[in-house]
C-alpha cells in the first residue's frame, strides 16, 4: 500500500499523456495534496506544544519565604503557609548584567493587574503640618469674680440669671449692711468737722470707696446728709455671668463670691502637641481651627504661648492660641482640631505608598525602561501629610511607582528568592550600604556561623548537633523515653529543653519512636 507521500510523488511524476488518459488521477490529485497539508500542520503543532511544555517550568513556593522551592503543592516547612504555584519560562535569557540583577520586568497586563501607577519626582514646598486635638477655654485675665466687700443681707437681685451679659456700672443687687451704715455715719461726722481734720474726712471717704460706693453715691450722701439703710451695688466690670452663686435674702460675709463673670470676646485654644512635633510649632505662627460644631468652617488664630512642662503620661505639651469669638460663635469648652503649619523650603516629596519600609531600610521602585523597575534604597526625612521627604537616593525627574510597589517587591522576591533588602547594587547612602552588607545572605551566614560555633564550642549546645549514626537511647540520659528535637534540623536532639544552635527554634518534646521516625524519613541513620 502506498503512503500519501508516494501517491503525491507518483501523481506529480505522471506524464501529461497519462493525465489525459486517466481522468481519475486528475480528480484525486488535489485530495492528496490537502491530506498532506493536514498531516504537516498536525506534526508542526505537536512539535510546538512539546517545545512549549519543555520551555515552561512550574514549581511551588512560599510568599513569605521565597527561597522555598517544591515540585508539588503543600505547606511551607518554615512557617506552614500553603505554597503557591509559580511558572518560569526557561527560554527567557538569564540576566548576566550586574546592573540588571535588581530589576523587575512587568508587562502592561501585569502592571494593570497589580494597579501600578507611576509619577515623576519633583521638588515641592515642604509645608509641615501638625494636627492636634484641642478645646476652647476662657482667657484667664478676662475672668473676674464679684464678691461681697462687707457683711450684709441681699435684699434684691437685679441680675438674677446665669449667662446674662452685664455692663460696667450696671446695678447688680441691693444689700443691707450694718457695716455700711456705720461707714456712712462716720463720713457724715467727719464731713461736719472737716474744718478741724481734713485727714479724717479723706480716710472715711476712702472707706466708702473700698466698700464699693461710686463717686455719684458719695456726692449724693454729701448733699442729702442722710444715711441709706440699703445700698445698690453697681458692677465694676463688663462681661457675661458664668455663674450666679447667691439668691435674694441670703446673708453674705465679707469675701463671699456672688457672681463669676468673664469677657468672651477673645478665647484661648489649648492644643495637646506631641513632643516630637514641637519643633514645628512656634510662638507667633498662624494656626487654623476646625470645630465639630461648625463642619466645613475654618477659624484663624495665632500661637501666643507654649507651656514649659511636658505631660509625663501622654508625652504632650500644651500650646495656647488666641481666637476671636466671632460674635459669640466660638464658646468655651468646645472641642476642635488645631492645625499648625510650618514652611521648610523645598525638597523632594513622594507618596507614602511609594516607600516600602523594611526595618531600618526604605526602598522605592524606579522605572528605568518600558515595564522595567529597579529598587533604590532611599533615606527619608519628615512626613508631610501623606508624603515623605526624600533626603537621598532619588533625583528630581526620576519616574517611580506611586502605587503597586509592594506587589513589585513581591515579584522581585519570588524572582530572586530573597527579600528586596538582600539584593545587591542598590543606589543607597553609605549608612544604608552598611545595613545592606550586614544583611546579605543572612540565612546562610547565620547557619554557617552557628555551625562554626557548634564545632568550636565545647558547650552543651554544640553537643546536641548529632553526626553519623545517632543513638537515641544514649541521648535519653534520664531514661524517660522522650527527647527534644528540632523540626527544621532533625539531627539536633537534646535530652532537655532548649533552642537549636543552628536556627534558634525551640526544640519540641517527642518520644524516642517519633524521633527515630523523623530521622529515618530525612535520611539519617539511627541505632
Amino acid at each position: 500500500m502506498k503512503t500519501i507521500k508516494e501517491y503525491f510523488t507518483s501523481s506529480i511524476n505522471h506524464s501529461p499523456s497519462s493525465i489525459i488518459h486517466s481522468p481519475s488521477s486528475i480528480i484525486h490529485q488535489p485530495l492528496y495534496i490537502a491530506l498532506l497539508l493536514v498531516v504537516l500542520l498536525v506534526a508542526c503543532s505537536t512539535k510546538n506544544n512539546e517545545q512549549s511544555n519543555t520551555a515552561v517550568k512550574e514549581y511551588w513556593t512560599c510568599t513569605m519565604h521565597p527561597q522555598v522551592h517544591m515540585d508539588r503543592p503543600g505547606a511551607c516547612p518554615i512557617c506552614g503557609m500553603d505554597l503557591i504555584k509559580k511558572v518560569v519560562d526557561e527560554n527567557e535569557q538569564p540576566i548576566n548584567d550586574k546592573d540588571m540583577a535588581n530589576m523587575v520586568t512587568l508587562s502592561g497586563k501585569k502592571q494593570v493587574l497589580a494597579n501600578v501607577s507611576t509619577i515623576v519626582v519633583k521638588k515641592e514646598n515642604l509645608q509641615q503640618q501638625v494636627t492636634a486635638y484641642s478645646y476652647l477655654d476662657f482667657v484667664e485675665n478676662n475672668r473676674k469674680t464679684i464678691s461681697a466687700r462687707f457683711n450684709g443681707r441681699i435684699e434684691k437681685l437685679f441680675v438674677d440669671k446665669t449667662g446674662e451679659y452685664i455692663k460696667k456700672g450696671q446695678p447688680l443687687f441691693e444689700i443691707y449692711s450694718p457695716d455700711l451704715v456705720q461707714a456712712q455715719n462716720e463720713y457724715l461726722i467727719a464731713l461736719n468737722n472737716s474744718s478741724n481734720s481734713t485727714s479724717l474726712l479723706n480716710a472715711t471717704k476712702k472707706k466708702l470707696e473700698i466698700f464699693g460706693l461710686t463717686p455719684e453715691q458719695i456726692q449724693t450722701l454729701e448733699k442729702t446728709r442722710e444715711i441709706n439703710i440699703t445700698l445698690t451695688y453697681f458692677s465694676p466690670i463688663s462681661g457675661t455671668v458664668i455663674e450666679k452663686k447667691v439668691q435674694e435674702g441670703v446673708y453674705v460675709n465679707e469675701g463671699t463670691s456672688i457672681y463669676d463673670v468673664a469677657e468672651l470676646s477673645t478665647l484661648w485654644n489649648i492644643a495637646e502637641v506631641y513632643e516630637n512635633n514641637l519643633s514645628n510649632v512656634k510662638v507667633g505662627s498662624p494656626v487654623k481651627l476646625h470645630l465639630r460644631a461648625y463642619p466645613g468652617e475654618e477659624f484663624n488664630g495665632r500661637v501666643t504661648f507654649i507651656y514649659p512642662v511636658i505631660n509625663s503620661q501622654t508625652r504632650t505639651v500644651k500650646v495656647r492660641s488666641e481666637f476671636s469669638s466671632y460674635g459669640g460663635k466660638l464658646k468655651p469648652q468646645m472641642y476642635g482640631e488645631t492645625i499648625f503649619n510650618n514652611s521648610g523650603g523645598q525638597g523632594l516629596l513622594v507618596p507614602a505608598d511609594a516607600v516600602i519600609i523594611a526595618g531600618k531600610r526604605a526602598v522605592v521602585w524606579v522605572k528605568t525602561g518600558d515595564g522595567m523597575f529597579e529598587a533604590h534604597s532611599v533615606q527619608i526625612g519628615h512626613s508631610f501629610g501623606d508624603k515623605y521627604q526624600i533626603v537621598s537616593g532619588l533625583n528630581e525627574g526620576d519616574e517611580i511607582a506611586a502605587t503597586g510597589g509592594f506587589l513589585i517587591d513581591s515579584e522581585s522576591q519570588l524572582k530572586t528568592g530573597m527579600p528586596t533588602g538582600h539584593q545587591h547594587n542598590l543606589n543607597s547612602s553609605p549608612e544604608n550600604n552598611a545595613d545592606l552588607s550586614n544583611h546579605k545572605d543572612q540565612t546562610s551566614k547565620e547557619k554557617s556561623m552557628n555551625m562554626k560555633n557548634a564545632k568550636n564550642n565545647s558547650s552543651s549546645e554544640s553537643s546536641i548537633v548529632r553526626k553519623g549514626i545517632i543513638d537515641l537511647k544514649t541521648i535519653d540520659k534520664n531514661k524517660d523515653g522522650k527527647v527534644f528535637q528540632d523540626l527544621m534540623d532533625w539531627n539536633v536532639i537534646s535530652d532537655k529543653p532548649g533552642k537549636c544552635p543552628l536556627c534558634k527554634m525551640i526544640l519540641k518534646e517527642v518520644s524516642l519512636e517519633e524521633a527515630k521516625k523523623n530521622l529515618t524519613e530525612h535520611g539519617y541513620k539511627t541505632k
